[in-house]
């Protein structure tokens, strides 16, 4: 920015919307800029970090809670550290937050943090919109904040629903924010330079909305006790027609209450890991890198949803393994 401070982006959108993917898109289509990532997940097994693309030393992860609750602390801790790091060579910074976040608490980490004020400066609040889940998930005041704090808004997966359907999603974003830019996608392939360079978060805007943001303890935020978080990481190769078979059944037994699954899978006899991930009833599993010859071939998955059997889930996994 033209007074020298770091322009901040803030991702947001709720459950498998597609920010990591957006945010690897931005990094991969805009290689001549060092940018600093920091990645927020909801549970104490990371996985976005590892499918982000970024220098190592410009990324931070931060797991085990929501960036805008019990973590904050150490969202203004991490951004200290990358900026430290990093210094002058840093040009921009992308933060992601977890899919249960409120934005506002984010927001006011970066208005109201005075160090933080004299290096950074917000750019953008851009909030991915799942188009395929958009209607079962407004009814949570989490997406609906998510969708008014935003200055763009990224209507993804439009591909899979209908004209008809797509117009009427349209309509419901726009009675919840009527200024921001709305960019209609797939894979949350949008034009680099549509999204960053440009500022467009206004604080007039935003006090209208939220007029406390600004006070410390301006903003109450809870989240829904129902939702949960459990993980598994284990050592060891899993059977893939076992674990399609579980997945599937999985699926459609509990589909409804697993709002989020993701993970990286070690496959028997397969040299690369395997990306996996589903809302609600939808699947997608692909190939990633290859496994590296000094790297740990952990299984590492995450489960979120609402009233989990966490051990019920957690045996289901290691069931997929591979017999010794």
């Amino acid at each position: 920015m033209a007074n020298g401070k770091i322009p901040v982006t803030v991702i947001s959108g709720f459950l498998g919307a597609g920010k990591t993917t957006l945010v690897n898109h931005l990094l991969s289509e805009n290689r001549h800029e060092r940018i600093g990532v920091v990645v927020n997940e909801f549970g104490e097994v990371g996985i976005d970090g590892q499918l982000i693309v970024a220098e190592q030393e410009a990324l931070i992860e931060i797991n085990n809670g929501c960036v805008c609750c019990t973590v904050r602390a150490d969202l203004v801790a991490s951004v200290k550290e990358m900026l430290n790091l990093a210094g002058h060579r840093l040009d921009r910074l992308i933060v992601e937050t977890s899919g249960l976040a409120d934005p506002a608490p984010v927001l006011q980490t970066f208005l109201a943090d005075p160090d933080l004020r004299t290096q950074v400066e917000l750019e953008s609040v851009i909030t991915v919109v799942d188009a395929v889940h958009l209607q079962d998930q407004l009814n949570d005041e989490i997406v609906r904040e998510q969708i008014a704090f935003a200055d763009t808004l990224i209507l993804n997966k439009t591909a899979l629903v209908s004209h008809t359907a797509l117009a009427d999603i349209a309509r419901q974003v726009r009675q919840l924010n009527q200024t921001a830019s709305l960019l209609p996608t797939n894979h949350s392939r949008v034009a680099v330079e549509t999204l960053l360079g440009t500022k467009r978060f206004s604080l007039p805007n935003l006090l209208m909305i939220e007029p406390d943001i600004l006070e410390e303890e301006g903003h109450d935020h809870e989240h829904d006790a129902s939702i949960s978080s459990c993980s598994v990481v284990t050592s060891g190769t899993l059977d893939p027609d076992r674990f399609n078979r579980w997945i599937n059944q999985l699926v459609n037994d509990q589909g409804q209450r697993l709002m989020r699954m993701k993970g990286l899978l070690n496959f028997t006899s397969e040299a690369r890991r395997f990306h996996f991930h589903s809302v609600h009833m939808l699947l997608e599993a692909m190939p990633g890198r290859r496994w590296a010859d000094d790297e740990s071939r952990d299984n590492r998955f995450v489960f979120i949803g609402r009233d989990l059997d966490s051990e019920q889930l957690r045996q289901g996994f290691l069931d997929c393994l591979q017999a010794a």
